[in-house]
């Protein structure tokens, strides 16, 4: 029995052994990838690419086209490869910061097109041997149903939504002629609209490379492209815009403190001890700054907004704002509403809506809450939205457009956007645009959810704003890769920056 066993032992080694070179085989296999060079042409930013004579061509595999991963692409892409020990991560880039880059110019890397490509052939590409990352996303390439593969040496990445939109924030457009046109590394050169005219947008740069530039002005029908305008005409018209801006910013009144408190003409404000501080507390406090704006509602009626400076000898100040309602001689204390309202919007019926577009605290931060929206009504009250909504910012578009006048549609209604107040970044806040009666009555805009959907955040200051509204009342806004459009009527036109900025 001994020896029969010992022989089934031998038996099996022996086999084990036949075996091997079999799976060693099928493992191999399994690891090679045909893939074929697309039918379709491709560009890089614009650019068109010759995949025949590309030394790493364009491949597709399981119809998804992947990317050779070699310098000059992830240059040209904005994208960084580091390679060590553990493997290969990809991590997404960028261009230049904001501000002025005097001689600074787009720098352009050409491919390498020493190759001979045949579009009638497959290619057999392989696992990669090493490990995967995105950032900081660890690829189990393995379990992937589109893996990383290597040719001639280089990485191919997959180009999926999840890879290139998501984690490289790169554009996949396809265009109308069959054409793939990848972007990224692109630098933003449109930062904000500024001004409208009825002819032109004019939009303030991220980054200024050439002296004398100053902003840019593009037509409304998105026909032509940007044009740069001189530091001259950018300072024109900046100075007309403040002009204009000054007739929604009320009426600077004089306020007069006297022993028992703030008076505006007979009517007293504010108590002593709300004016004054004690000079010993830490950091020495001193009212620096009083001053009361007057914004009439009508003939009979006015809203006053009231701001105290404190400042400390360390370099800080706080701003603490008070709002009245002037009525017969009388001033009515509104608390619902304790800052400065920048638009007033007459409704047909008396009322009065009171939009403010926040209020900031160190730094020029916007208090979350602080944008708010009230109602005067003709008997006097005063109604807050956000009293009725909950946690929400209010914004009503156009507000700082001193051009914008028709505010209210044609049943006079208001539009504005509702945004909730959320501190929890796992969970999208609710928001959206809505139109509101003089009863609070509100009915949903579904036409501009893609617009809400493109503002998960709310910005942090008031330059911020993506959304535009011109005096023609169409919204307008500036997304990534310097991609401008005119939300209302649905166009939208973008340029590559080496068609607004000098490239070598």
């Amino acid at each position: 029995m001994i020896w029969k066993k010992g022989l089934i032992c031998f038996s099996l080694v022996c086999l084990l052994f036949t075996c091997l070179p079999m799976i060693a085989a099928e493992a191999a296999a399994s690891s090679q990838k045909n893939v074929t060079l697309p039918s379709f042409s491709i560009q890089i930013n614009g650019q068109l690419v010759d995949n025949t004579h590309m030394r790493y061509p364009f491949f597709v595999y399981k119809d998804i086209t992947y990317m050779p991963l070699t310098w000059e692409l992830t240059q040209s892409l904005g994208l960084n490869l580091v390679a060590n020990e553990g493997g290969l991560t990809i991590l997404k880039g960028g261009g230049q910061r904001s501000g002025g880059w005097i001689g600074w110019k787009k720098e352009r890397f050409p491919l390498d097109l020493s190759g001979s490509n045949n579009s009638k052939r497959s290619y057999i590409a392989t696992m990669p041997s090493f490990g995967l990352a995105i950032n900081d996303s660890y690829i189990d390439n393995g379990n992937e149903p589109y893996p990383f593969l290597v040719w001639n040496d280089v990485t191919y990445m997959p180009l999926t939504w999840k890879y290139a939109h998501d984690f490289l924030e790169l554009a996949l457009l396809w265009k109308k002629e069959q054409v793939l046109d990848i972007i990224g590394g692109q630098q933003q050169v449109l930062e904000r609209i500024y001004y409208d005219d009825a002819e032109y947008l004019y939009i303030y740069p991220t980054i200024i490379t050439e002296k004398g530039q100053g902003s840019l002005k593009v037509k409304k029908s998105l026909d032509e492209p940007p044009v740069w305008m001189t530091v001259e005409e950018t300072d024109t018209l900046s100075k007309r815009l403040q002009q204009e801006q000054s007739r929604l910013a009320g009426e600077t009144v004089t306020l007069t403190q006297k022993n028992d408190g703030l008076y505006y003409g007979n009517m007293n404000l504010l108590p002593q001890e709300e004016i004054s501080v004690d000079s010993n507390a830490p950091g020495n406090p001193h009212i620096s700054q009083l001053w009361g704006v007057l914004f009439p509602l009508g003939s009979e009626r006015a809203f006053l907004s009231v701001t105290k400076v404190t400042a400390f000898n360390y370099g800080n100040t706080i701003s603490t704002s008070y709002s009245f309602l002037i009525e017969n001689g009388r001033a009515k204390n509104v608390t619902e509403f304790p800052q400065r309202p920048d638009r007033i919007i007459p409704n047909s019926d008396g009322s009065y809506w009171l939009a403010s577009n926040g209020t900031s605290m160190m730094r020029g931060r916007i208090i979350p809450g602080s944008r708010k929206l009230a109602l005067v009504t003709l008997q006097g009250e005063t109604r807050l939205v956000n009293a009725t909504l909950g946690d929400y910012d209010i914004l009503v578009p156009g507000t700082t457009n001193p051009g914008f006048t028709n505010v209210l549609d044609p049943d006079g209604k208001l539009l504005i956007y509702i945004h909730q107040i959320s501190y929890d970044p796992m969970s999208p806040p609710k928001r959206g645009y809505y139109l509101i009666d003089m009863s609070f009555q509100m009915k949903k805009v579904d036409a501009l959810d893609p617009l809400a959907a493109e503002t998960s955040f709310l910005p942090t200051s008031f330059s911020e704003w993506p959304v535009y509204r011109g005096i023609d009342g169409k919204l307008y806004l500036i997304r990534k890769n310097n991609d401008l459009a005119n939300y209302t009527d649905n166009t939208s036109i973008m340029w590559y920056d080496d068609q607004l900025l000098v490239s070598q």
